[in-house]
């Protein structure tokens, strides 16, 4: 990718949706069998999906989609810093300094704060500020993920110095029609990496939680595996009800608002065929029930498939329609960013 300043792309005042992925920077895998010394690492897997979840119901920041690879990961975040702005001084402190204990855990546990540093924390109003700012950045947030698997990774291999290979890569997702073609494309990594053919069977990704989650429900389980991530589809009807939703009932997440204008039947439909097409290497039509999601979306049936795979090849620092993209470019002073010939391509 291009690079381009952080400052960029992240806009720390608004709502927004990010791809973000950070890679292992050792040959040994970050969480899969290393096939020089043998030694099995898939139990790292664990520990992120472990730590996404306990990190998803203190930042006021949602997990949309992601994928725990073999040496990368990959996450679709969404900021509600409103969410943020609603806790009182006591509970956003709380919630910070929980975080940053957490980041120095080694083990599964989430590790309390002394009460007395809250209290003494939310009398700070200028700390307390810049804390609120924290809680909805996706920069503290993959940061604290990424250096609490670096400190575990490192102490149990016994060694120090760098974990992840740089800092980690981030991407926002200027419109839905960008945010299902990017958790679309998060979610089939582990088919298009040969690591499992259907999504039933990709472990460690938001598909699966999602799938196992729909089965807990039809038999009558209220506390679901994915009720830590962001609903995917968006709420509709009177706006008092939707800004109710602004928090969430759980707390297991930040708020219950959706993400996508897309039920979870036919968002998994339409993954469960793009993944046949990749697994089968042919690309036919799509099916005339899926069809709609795609114009309603305004994206182009005869691109979509290929922005799949060539995602991270066709597009830089900002994923949408071409006119977001120059908007972008714009705003940060450039000419032009990457994508603008594929975004007109894709989206209609």
């Amino acid at each position: 990718m291009v690079a381009c300043a952080r400052r960029n792309i992240v806009d720390r005042a608004r709502s927004g949706v990010y791809h973000c992925w950070t890679r292992c920077v050792r040959q040994a895998y970050l969480c899969g069998k290393d096939a020089h010394t043998k030694k099995d690492y898939s139990h790292r897997r664990g520990w992120i999906r472990q730590r996404l979840e306990q990190l998803a119901a203190l930042f006021a920041i949602e997990v949309g989609f992601f994928s725990v690879m073999q040496n990368h990961v990959h996450l679709v975040l969404k900021t509600r810093p409103h969410v943020a702005s609603r806790w009182s001084k006591l509970e956003a402190a709380r919630r910070w300094l929980t975080i940053t204990r957490l980041a120095k855990c080694m083990d599964d546990s989430v590790p309390l704060p002394d009460e007395k540093r809250v209290e003494m924390l939310a009398r700070d109003k200028k700390k307390m500020a810049r804390i609120r700012r924290r809680l909805s950045s996706v920069s503290w947030d993959v940061g604290i993920l990424s250096e609490n698997i670096a400190r575990r990774g490192n102490s149990e291999d016994k060694t120090s110095g760098r974990f992840w290979e740089s800092r980690f890569k981030c991407r926002r997702c200027t419109s839905e029609a960008a945010v299902l073609i990017c958790g679309m494309y998060v979610d089939l990594n582990p088919i298009r990496a040969g690591e499992a053919t259907t999504p039933e069977t990709s472990r460690f990704t938001s598909a699966f939680d999602r799938i196992e989650s729909r089965q807990q429900r039809r038999r009558g389980k209220r506390k679901t595996v994915d009720g830590w991530m962001c609903e995917l589809t968006l709420q509709e009807g009177p706006r008092e009800d939707i800004e109710g939703r602004y928090q969430s009932r759980s707390g297991r997440r930040a708020s219950d608002q959706g993400l996508i204008p897309v039920t979870l039947d036919k968002y998994l439909e339409l993954l469960d065929w793009a993944g046949r097409q990749f697994r089968e290497g042919k690309r036919g039509a799509i099916p005339a029930h899926l069809a709609p999601i795609l114009e309603r979306l305004k994206i182009n049936e005869e691109y979509w498939l290929d922005a799949l795979e060539c995602l991270d090849e066709w597009f830089g620092p900002v994923m949408g329609r071409a006119a977001d993209l120059a908007q972008a470019a714009a705003d940060s002073g450039r000419k032009w960013i990457k994508g603008t010939k594929a975004a007109q391509r894709v989206f209609n």
